[in-house]
């Protein structure tokens, strides 16, 4: 029996999990500190103390299985910065992914060394990773920058919590932008140009199936847990929910449809990005590497436009199948907050095609979500770009419960598409690393079989692709193409 963390923007999230099944889940809500434009900051100490409010819910009706728990794995929002001192106290607020205010800094920074790097580190570089944070701390609180002794991301921050110990592990360092993601080592000479005060604390860089430690005793008395409860490596929030979607091997892409979308696959060697910018090529949190994709404008788009017909979610199935495909002829461009793929961050939507009798709530729905499933088509075909190849796909995330959207990208992929049964794959995957570092203490152990032996598929959800919507929608994303082309011309 393992804990699963899921540590993400909203909340932290943790699950009690037993061979596939979940027997128990609680939740606890993080606050952000939104003070200034761009600014997205969180405190640490917070995530911490709703790891473990969250655990106890968890365990609310069914104390009786603390003892059983042999490990904990923790999944974290990705690129967070968390800065100790020398007394390993945390000095700041934590800058996170979404937090905006750093592009200037990043750009002066890569500008002034004459940097590429993605040929330095084998992976793009963009605002949201943690150099950026990083070097605007530098610029913007110069007092905090002098006394960093440590950095961490926010699941590792939540190990050094459990365990007292610092340490990296390949997936999430991948997205901090000092990391090697080719020798999956820290890149010393690209952190001495930033020059810090301190003689920086170095973490240990785990393999993904080696163990954190056990619990700090005071932490498992608090809990109520054995002594012995080992920690995993852990990762990012996309690298365990490839491990809870059964994305540990060659051929599946796991597509999350949130207020984001990513989609993601599995390699074994690292992915060729120097030509491909729109690709993040990260390591997996299973030894292996993660290519990734991603996209604005999803589930967001979708709401904005059932607000706008003051439609409610449960009607979202009956508007969608009422519309034909290709909506009349009705063509929305959803970039209502910016775009990321293609990556104009100062874009704005437009409709297109506005007939008298094509106007309709259900055509203006399914026009918006025709056109954030062309723009996951976006998103997969750069990961086909760069050589990924993948014949099926799971979908997860909260829009994945429309059965009418399932099959609309089964036809616009041309992939047969499966859900899990359980729909929480960061904590799933969180839990299941737990379960293989746990196993590997006694003998060598492959993910892919803790994988496929706990990970169970929702058969009613399955969809496969309708050969003649296929045809259709190929020629219907063509001419979304030529419209989005020409509408983003305007903005570069």
């Amino acid at each position: 029996m393992f804990i699963g963390i899921d540590c993400g923007t909203q909340g932290t999230k943790a699950i009690i999990w037993q061979d596939g099944g979940i027997l128990g889940q609680g939740y606890t809500p993080h606050s952000t500190i939104m003070e200034q434009l761009g600014q997205r900051e969180q405190r640490p100490e917070e995530w911490f103390d709703a790891l473990i409010a969250s655990i106890d819910k968890a365990f609310k009706g069914i104390e009786q299985h603390k003892k059983a728990i042999k490990g904990i794995g923790i999944s974290g929002q990705q690129h967070g910065l968390v800065l100790l001192d020398q007394n390993d106290q945390v000095i700041r607020d934590a800058l996170l992914w979404c937090d905006t205010r750093p592009q200037a800094a990043l750009s002066a920074f890569t500008q002034t060394h004459d940097l590429n790097l993605v040929e330095k580190l084998g992976i793009q570089v963009p605002v949201a990773f943690s150099l950026g944070k990083l070097l605007w701390v530098k610029e913007n609180d110069p007092i905090s920058f002098r006394r960093i002794h440590k950095m961490m991301l926010p699941h590792d921050y939540l190990n050094w919590c459990l365990t007292g110990r610092f340490t990296v592990e390949p997936g999430d360092a991948s997205g901090t932008g000092w990391f090697d993601t080719v020798s999956k080592s820290m890149s010393e000479d690209l952190l001495t140009l930033i020059k810090f005060n301190n003689e920086l604390a170095q973490p240990d860089i785990l393999q993904s199936q080696e163990i954190v430690g056990t619990l700090h005793p005071s932490i498992a008395e608090r809990l109520g847990l054995n002594a012995n409860v080992i920690v995993s490596s852990g990762g990012g929030d996309n690298m365990m929910a490839a491990i809870g979607t059964g994305n540990v091997g060659s051929g599946q892409l796991t597509i999350s449809l949130g207020t984001s979308g990513t989609l993601f696959s599995h390699s074994f060697e690292q992915v060729d990005s120097s030509e491909h910018k729109d690709l993040n090529a990260f390591c997996s949190s299973t030894n292996g590497y993660l290519p990734l994709a991603s996209t604005m404008n999803v589930t967001t788009a979708n709401n904005q436009i059932l607000n706008l017909v003051n439609g409610d979610i449960s009607e979202f199935d009956t508007l969608l199948e009422s519309s034909p495909i290709g909506a009349d002829g009705l063509t929305c461009l959803p970039f209502f907050n910016g775009a990321r793929l293609p990556n104009v961050p100062n874009a704005s939507g437009a409709l297109l095609g506005i007939t008298a009798t094509n106007l309709t709530p259900e055509n203006l729905l399914k026009a918006t979500v025709e056109a954030v499933t062309f723009n996951l088509r976006l998103g997969a075909n750069v990961l086909e770009n760069a050589g990924v190849k993948f014949s099926k796909a799971c979908v997860i995330g909260g829009g994945a419960k429309s059965k009418i959207w399932r099959q609309l990208i089964s036809d616009v992929t041309n992939l047969p598409l499966w859900c899990p049964i359980s729909t929480e794959a960061a904590a799933v995957g969180a839990a299941i690393q737990a379960c293989w570092a746990h196993e590997n203490l006694y003998q060598p152990t492959q993910i892919t079989d803790i994988c496929s032996n706990t990970l169970e598929v929702d058969e009613e959800k399955s969809v496969t692709p309708i050969a003649k919507n296929v045809q259709t929608y190929r020629t219907i994303a063509e001419s979304y193409q030529y419209h989005l082309s020409r509408h983003m011309a305007q903005f570069v």
